[in-house]
């Protein structure tokens, strides 16, 4: 049986330490042993351990003394140990911080990096100086890998001690000068966190961040994205304003008056800066990306900084990642739940895509019905009212409860319709659920406030549900139509009345209130003969009577107030005046209740980040800045870059560039300065540590990085 489960535990590999819990005694005896197999078992163990979210910082000491073994595949995972526990254990860590040092200076490039982010991450102020020594050493460094990681490790010192912020900055300025993309993304990572108001940084590296960001990697490409929309809020003018477009034709033709558009296209073409037109041209592409986060941030930056009919070829990648894991719908929906309430007319044509679907979740479910209400028209409403009786035959509660409020909103919303949803919420009333029978009743108050008069025998037919439903939000709601709308019930009515006064002390608070209204309208009506009046008025009077001791406080006022209107003993000119001007002041014209899907002020937010998502300003979120008044002066951009991108084409632009590319590459050329020899190194490192690790890709070539480097040395 061992030698069985032996075998078994070898196919699986390095997936076995995930399907093991070892115990401490043995990963301590493996780490102190002097065999480094058994080191890296118990390392491997570890790394395991803190993948699955169990505490193992107590071998921090036994890790740690591991720093000096010279396998390179031991020290990696050291690191990984190390970085992970690095500002829990700062008194621990800072005992070997001549080593990590040390290996500052090793040949392998990702060993350098985690000495560096380790470095970082010990939280003393104490070594602050010799952390920034380290990070500006690493921001020189020939691979592209650690001076990825010199920049994450920005934030960290700025945190640290603020005092450096202007060394911080200058830092950032020769980061954000890198060719590669690997290091770019990390760079503007560093100046959103350090100085995101410096946005005379990014006028000279602009152009060449907008064309190099299709090459960045995702996470970097969400960090660019989100500062260049601030740039562009703030160097660009708003394209929305009617000033800054101009009518045109096909042709461009001013006397072609018969080429206005007709199909449907905006016939505008935008008078746009060629920087904030190439901003849009850079990032469409990213609309194909397979990250949710990438094509969310591009729909953001199009829909605060483009104009609305360039959006509208943003809604189709929206609708491809709203089909995405149930993580990130409830994010991706919340988003364009917010633009189509500002511009729902460019997802009309797409509105099939948000039908709900029997695996969604819940909350899923109420913003997609959310999104179909904002949606209807009197062209789709039919389908949707149709898609609409099918959920409301779903077993979910909560669900056709959100159903029945959509379709109130769609009634509200298309005058043309609301018959047909009218009748569908009275099928909903004969319902076996109380709560889904009391949404639909109040649905129909809302709708009814609004044309009664239209429906005398809904009024009916509500009036008499008042014998079967007993939830109490959904009774007051009809007892306000009741005392509403009495004039076309005038014999239900008096009657209902009768019955509510003789069951008052049982009813909830809620109802209590609305008898008492009702009370008034009917002592007030003037359709009635005198004994049904005379009958009202004793009624009345037992009501008032039995309300000035309830326990409700709002109840016992609203007693008084009627008293005080309709039963005044004062002889003054005042209270003559108050009875005379009762009816105006108890039976005003209430307006009609409005359907509110969203909070109004979540607008105020940036699209898709988190104080969008919870509708208060979170820690750290900055405002997006206003467009200016007047065009800034575009020649800020104006700068002759002459680094090449990388690709083929433009590496054969020039005899100069090939010359100087083949001469970098070169490992044995000669050259007489410090810092051509100094690049020369830094290749030589970069192609050993391709050499000796099989992940080293994440770079670029050695030719070009060395471009890079002799181009920020010279």
């Amino acid at each position: 049986f061992r030698s069985l489960f032996g075998l078994k535990m070898k196919r699986m590999g390095d997936a076995q330490y995930f399907a093991q819990t070892p115990k401490l005694d043995l990963i301590q005896k493996q780490l102190d042993s002097d065999n480094h197999s058994h080191k890296l078992e118990a390392l491997k163990r570890l790394i395991a351990m803190i993948s699955k979210g169990k505490e193992s910082s107590a071998m921090f000491p036994y890790v740690v003394k591991n720093i000096v073994v010279h396998n390179v595949e031991i020290k990696k995972l050291v690191y990984m140990y190390l970085i992970h526990y690095a500002e829990q254990k700062p008194d621990e860590a800072l005992l070997a911080i001549s080593h990590f040092q040390k290996d500052m200076t090793d040949k392998n490039q990702h060993i350098r990096a985690s000495a560096l982010r380790v470095l970082s991450s010990i939280r003393v102020p104490l070594i602050a100086q010799v952390v920034m020594i380290a990070i500006r050493k690493c921001a020189n460094d020939g691979s592209p890998y650690v001076r990825k990681a010199a920049a994450i490790a920005i934030p960290k010192i700025y945190s640290l001690n603020e005092e450096e912020k202007d060394t911080l900055i200058g830092i950032i300025a020769t980061l954000m000068g890198d060719n590669n993309t690997l290091v770019l993304g990390a760079a503007m990572f560093a100046f959103s966190e350090v100085c995101p108001e410096r946005y005379d940084l990014l006028h000279r590296h602009y152009r060449k961040i907008c064309r190099l960001l299709v090459d960045c990697d995702e996470w970097g490409q969400v960090l660019i994205l989100n500062c260049l929309l601030r740039y562009a809020r703030t160097q660009f003018l708003n394209p929305l304003k009617e000033g800054y477009k101009k009518k045109t034709t096909f042709y461009n033709k001013d006397d072609d008056s018969d080429a206005d558009s007709s199909d449907g296209e905006d016939p505008y073409v935008y008078d746009m800066d060629a920087d904030h037109r190439l901003l849009l041209k850079s990032t469409v592409a990213l609309l194909q990306s397979r990250n949710s986060a990438v094509v969310l941030t591009v729909a953001s930056l199009y829909f605060h900084v483009a104009p609305v009919s360039e959006f509208a070829g943003v809604v189709k990648a929206l609708t491809r990642i709203a089909r995405a894991s149930r993580e990130s719908q409830f994010v991706i929906l919340t988003t364009i739940s917010s633009m189509a309430a500002e511009r729902p007319g460019v997802f009309r044509p797409h509105f099939k895509d948000f039908f709900v679907s029997e695996v969604d979740a819940p909350l899923v479910r109420d913003l997609k019905l959310n999104i179909l209400a904002m949606l209807a028209t009197e062209s789709n409403a039919p389908m949707m009212l149709k898609e609409f009786r099918v959920y409301m035959k779903h077993a979910d509660v909560s669900f056709v409860k959100s159903t029945i409020q959509a379709l109130g909103r769609v009634a509200n919303n298309i005058p043309e319709v609301a018959d047909a949803c009218l009748t569908d919420l009275l099928g909903m009333i004969n319902s076996k659920i109380e709560e889904i029978a009391a949404e639909a009743v109040i649905i129909m108050r809302h709708l009814l406030q609004k044309q009664a008069l239209n429906h005398p025998r809904i009024v009916k037919k509500l009036c008499k549900l008042l014998d079967t439903i007993q939830v109490p939000v959904a009774r007051a709601s009809i007892i306000w139509l009741v005392g509403e709308f009495q004039s076309l019930i005038p014999t239900l009515a008096p009657d209902a009345f009768r019955k509510l006064t003789k069951g008052f002390r049982d009813e909830e608070d809620v109802a209590r209130l609305q008898i008492v209204t009702l009370g008034v309208k009917l002592y007030l009506a003037e359709n009635q003969d005198s004994k049904v009046k005379a009958r009202i008025a004793e009624l009345f009077q037992f009501v008032l009577q039995m309300a000035k001791y309830d326990i409700m406080y709002d109840i016992r006022d609203r007693t008084r107030m009627a008293k005080t209107l309709l039963f005044s003993t004062d002889d003054s000119e005042a209270g003559r005046m108050l009875s005379q001007k009762a009816k105006e002041v108890l039976l005003v014209d209430k307006a009609p209740p409005e359907f509110t899907v969203r909070p109004q002020d979540q607008s105020r937010f940036q699209l898709s980040s988190m104080s969008h998502m919870v509708n208060h300003t979170a820690t750290g979120y900055i405002p997006l800045p206003d467009f200016p008044d007047s065009q800034p002066e575009a020649s800020l951009r104006d700068v002759d870059d002459r680094r090449h991108l990388y690709s083929d084409d433009d590496a054969e632009d020039s005899d100069e560039s090939e010359s100087s590319s083949d001469s970098d590459s070169d490992s044995g050329s000669d050259s007489g300065s410090d810092s051509d020899s100094d690049s020369r190194d830094s290749g030589k490192r970069s192609d050993s540590d391709s050499d000796k690790d099989s992940d080293s890709g994440s770079g670029s070539g050695s030719g070009s990085d060395n471009s890079a480097s002799s181009s920020r040395t010279s």
